[in-house]
């Protein structure tokens, strides 16, 4: 009980920081506003709006510092546990739909194509002044809501060296296409590449298209082997995952391929979504020529699950360049996407990993003592996702579908939540059957756990067991 309640006052502490994020973002655009060229019912529009929904955030702030102030009750009981579970639920909801009209109130005023000059009233919005012709007129080549972002980014949620660049792109796998496009089109994919067995089926699937000499791929959990590929191949490039999304979720040791690359041409590329800013590869990569790319729709939107977006880290020299391919390809962020995202705070996301991860291991070592032997439960004790697979029989899509359905069920029976759906990172956990078509990898049921304190964690692991009892019959 003291755990969960403790658990509920960091979920508080998160939505705070949501709001009081939101309401730095109102009270920026406001100001920028009131130096803008607006005609008077533009301009009285969005005053009347962005009053609204500073206030509507003031009630919010006002809400969550009051249940926090509960959750500090030196005396927990069901009673008010359940009112701190229903009031958290209430607002996180309520926030979630707040962000995206806050999002769209912000850029309201702006051009995706704005004005540098004009003889009478610019069209420029929230930027004016700010734009130069060839530079940041046409948003779809870049624009000032990505670049603030991106220094951001760069500044508070990646540990290297100085130079690094960061580039928001449309989604984590419009990073991965620009900086395939970028290797190859530069011709730099034309000789030897190494890849990890685990890679994202839709980066593997791309990446076998675009490689004509064929791909060497390393068992990932294999570390010697890997490296004696690496040093008897010389690849021009090396694509690795810091935590697989497949089935058997392998981890690569990340520290000796590092050093086996070190002082040589070959480019590492990395998707780092699966362990976000947990990992920090650009701290031991001196000398290394690395590219890494996160999804961020995934950990870094805090649950909030409002807009497609990926970022790209890079040295100087391919940033810029991974730039210009940015740009040509059509990959760039919206900037309505840019406001749609929290402001990165590492403080925050390590926080919420740090519940996730915890979540998933508890889960995980129950789901293995209840379920039977007749599933694997697969965790590398790293990120927020498991694997459930099933030990006896030939793979059969129909009993992992109906594992799905029966968690769902065996969650509505118990008044436990549970969503059938894809990706992760969220609050609430979701079971999705993946990997459907045979072009999508090895098919198996992943749980993405998410943010649920102690009790409901119980709770959870309680649904799923039974259904995978159920099914296992």
């Amino acid at each position: 009980m003291r755990a969960s309640i403790a658990d509920l006052q960091a979920d508080f502490d998160e939505l705070l920081f949501l709001c009081r994020n939101a309401e730095a973002e109102l009270a920026e655009a406001a100001d920028q506003l009131d130096a803008a060229s607006l005609l008077a019912d533009t301009r009285d529009l969005l005053r009347r709006q962005l009053s609204a929904s500073q206030r509507r955030y003031g009630s919010a702030s006002e809400r969550v510092l009051a249940l926090r102030q509960r959750a500090r009750c030196e005396c927990p009981a069901p009673a008010l546990l359940d009112e701190l579970r229903s009031g958290k639920a209430a607002l996180a909801d309520l926030l979630r739909t707040e962000q995206a009209l806050t999002a769209a109130l912000v850029v309201a005023a702006d051009w995706q194509s704005p004005s540098f000059l004009s003889s009478a009233m610019p069209a420029s919005g929230r930027h004016e002044g700010r734009i130069r012709p060839h530079v940041n007129d046409y948003k779809r080549d870049r624009h000032l809501d990505a670049d603030a972002y991106e220094r951001r980014y760069l500044e508070a949620m990646v540990d290297g060296p100085l130079g690094l660049g960061a580039l928001l792109t449309s989604c984590g796998m419009a990073a991965f296409t620009t900086i395939l496009s970028y290797l190859a089109m530069e011709r730099e994919l034309d000789g030897p590449v190494v890849a990890g067995a685990g890679l994202y089926h839709e980066s593997r699937l791309l990446l076998e298209r675009a490689v004509p000499g064929g791909i060497h791929w390393i068992d990932e959990c294999d570390t010697p082997a890997s490296l004696r590929t690496i040093e008897s191949v010389r690849p021009c490039a090396v694509f690795l995952d810091s935590l697989s999304n497949t089935k058997w979720m392998p981890v690569p040791a990340l520290g000796p391929i590092l050093d086996q690359l070190r002082g040589s041409d070959t480019c590492l590329v990395l998707d780092n979504t699966g362990l976000s800013v947990a990992c920090q590869p650009f701290a031991q990569a001196d000398s290394v020529r690395l590219i890494a790319f996160e999804s961020l729709l995934k950990y870094a939107q805090l649950g909030l699950d409002r807009a497609n977006a990926g970022v790209i880290i890079a040295r100087a020299d391919d940033a810029r360049k991974l730039a210009s391919y940015r740009e040509h390809l059509g990959t760039n962020v919206a900037d309505v996407a840019v406001h749609a995202l929290p402001r990165p705070d590492r403080g925050v996301l390590e926080r919420r990993l740090a519940r996730i991860q915890r979540n998933a291991s508890l889960l995980a070592g129950q789901l293995r003592e209840r379920a039977g032997l007749t599933v694997e439960v697969v965790y590398p004790e790293l990120g927020g996702c498991l694997s459930i697979v099933f030990n006896e029989g030939e793979p059969d899509p129909r009993r992992e579908h109906a594992l799905v359905e029966a968690a769902i069920a065996a969650a509505a029976r118990r008044g436990v939540s549970l969503i059938g759906g894809s990706s992760f990172g969220f609050n609430t956990s979701r079971i999705y059957h993946t990997a459907t078509r045979a072009d999508c990898g090895e098919p198996f049921v992943r749980i993405a756990v998410g943010t649920e304190d102690r009790l409901e964690l119980d709770g959870l692991a309680d649904a799923l067991a039974a259904a995978i009892r159920e099914v296992a019959r």
